[in-house]
């Protein structure tokens, strides 16, 4: 956790980074999609009109002069008309003769000029034509219109002007929204900035609480909203509950582990003192208490075997393999091992078996050992009577009940009986070489297995310990 903390902290200039960047691409792209399209639409406009404003001008030239065609007059009623600078006006016509240039320098006139716009002009089918287009770096617009008189084409009027003039207006258009995205982006650029600061804040918060919280202290973190921040506090707070749990339990866990092992090793040291100090010892006095080193060890040994089981257990999930087993083998497996630890007692042990197969996907080991422990402990703390062993099953389940006759466990400890190192009667446990750990072993076991053991008992009656396995239909 410690490590994803630092990450948290080290990337919190980046989320932040990434926050603002967002808002700034975002934006960025929204500018050149709506900037792209305005500069389009204006400059479609902007020489659209233009156009149309040249078609008129060609319009009214070759209506003036439709009057009296004549050379004369073209030369004098032209000269007269207003046009924008650098326009030029050129009358041809029928042969596409030019009778008039407005250009002096470069006059056509006297010369034949063709183009496709003075051409379709001067077509039987006349039309009048206007275009837009960049030459040599320049935008040039023209028009050619006919000219007629009593319904007739007698000639045809090409005006033709620069476009540098509109597209000036756009340039400066374009520059004013480009001043303008960039204020817009760097307001946008503050405004996101101040708003990653605003959203990381908590994470900032939350980051230097888990920083400065002391080693030895799990502590909890004020939860101020309901927002994802709010339910990340929350899962950490539920996670410092947890790690205060499971601290908690290792160690009463390691404090009850290294009394059971502390135990019988005193008893081996003093024993083993007791031999030194005493001179010529008798043989009988050295058999006594060497038998008894000898239990100490057994103790010792099962303690630690028991240890093993329950570490092997916690880890087990890793490397379970379930195979499809009939649990009445494996009932009748324990009961094998355990028919003589009851005669040895006086005890009736009972299996009551069923007829039909009961076949489930186990672990067979942990099972085993789970079944093994909880009618291992029944015989233990039975002195006279039966201890039954019986399998069964519905529709949805297996269940596996061990009922004995023994001394039975107390109201306000069967919540207690499945803790590590936990026993009800201390003294009889030492006495049956109780560890502690059987039945909280038993209950890993079947948690494995998606299934619960349940407990009834009554003090002096005798106790019923069910295993529930879920029983997965065909």
């Amino acid at each position: 956790m410690v490590t994803i903390l630092k990450k948290l902290k080290l990337n919190q200039v980046n989320i932040r980074w990434k926050i603002a960047s967002s808002y700034l691409i975002i934006i960025l792209v929204v500018l050149l999609v709506v900037g792209s399209f305005l500069m389009t639409t204006l400059h479609a406009s902007l020489f659209d009109r233009k156009k149309m404003d040249v078609l008129i001008n060609a319009n009214i030239i070759a209506s003036i002069i439709s009057e009296d065609f004549t050379e004369e007059y073209i030369n004098e009623k032209l000269p007269l008309f207003p046009m924008e600078k650098n326009a030029r006006v050129i009358v041809l016509n029928t042969e596409s003769t030019v009778l008039f240039d407005s250009y002096k320098e470069t006059s056509l006139k006297g010369k034949t000029f063709i183009n496709a716009a003075t051409t379709a002009s001067l077509l039987p089918d006349a039309k009048n034509t206007s275009n837009a287009y960049k030459e040599d770096g320049s935008w040039l617009i023209d028009a050619s219109v006919p000219i007629i008189k009593n319904s007739t084409t007698i000639g045809a009027v090409y005006l033709i002007q620069s476009g540098e003039s509109t597209q000036e207006i756009i340039l400066h258009i374009r520059n004013s929204l480009f001043i303008l995205g960039v204020l817009i982006v760097l307001f946008v650029g503050i405004f996101s900035a101040s708003m990653a600061s605003i959203l990381t804040l908590p994470i900032e918060k939350f980051t230097k609480f888990i920083n400065n919280m002391p080693k030895d202290s799990l502590q909890h973190v004020q939860i101020e909203s309901s927002d994802e921040i709010g339910q990340l506090a929350l899962a950490f707070n539920n996670l410092i509950d947890r790690m205060a749990e499971l601290e908690d339990k290792r160690r009463s866990f390691v404090s009850n582990a290294s009394h059971e092992l502390k135990t019988p090793l005193s008893i081996i040291k003093l024993l083993s003192d007791s031999l030194m100090q005493t001179e010529n010892p008798d043989p009988e006095f050295i058999n006594e208490f060497l038998s008894d080193m000898s239990k100490e060890v057994d103790r010792l040994t099962r303690i630690v075997e028991k240890l093993l089981d329950m570490t092997k257990m916690d880890s087990s999930q890793l490397s379970m393999e379930f195979v499809h087993t009939d649990i009445r083998d494996i009932v009748m497996e324990v009961y094998d091992k355990l028919l003589p630890l009851a005669k040895n007692k006086g005890i009736e042990l009972i299996y009551n078996q069923p007829s039909d197969e009961v076949i489930l996907p186990v672990e067979r080991d942990t099972i085993t050992e789970a079944i093994y422990n909880i009618a291992d402990n029944s015989i233990k703390y039975t002195e006279s009577g039966t201890v039954t062993i019986s399998v069964s099953r519905d529709l949805g389940s297996v269940y596996i009940a061990v009922t004995d006759t023994g001394i039975g466990i107390p109201k306000d400890e069967v919540q207690n009986i499945f803790d590590r190192f936990y026993r009800v009667d201390k003294a009889r446990a030492r006495e049956t070489g109780g560890t502690g750990l059987g039945l909280s072993i038993a209950l890993d076991a079947v948690k494995l297995h998606n299934g619960h053991i349940e407990v009834k008992s009554e003090e002096e009656a005798g106790s019923r310990f069910t295993i529930t396995l879920p029983y997965p239909e065909e």
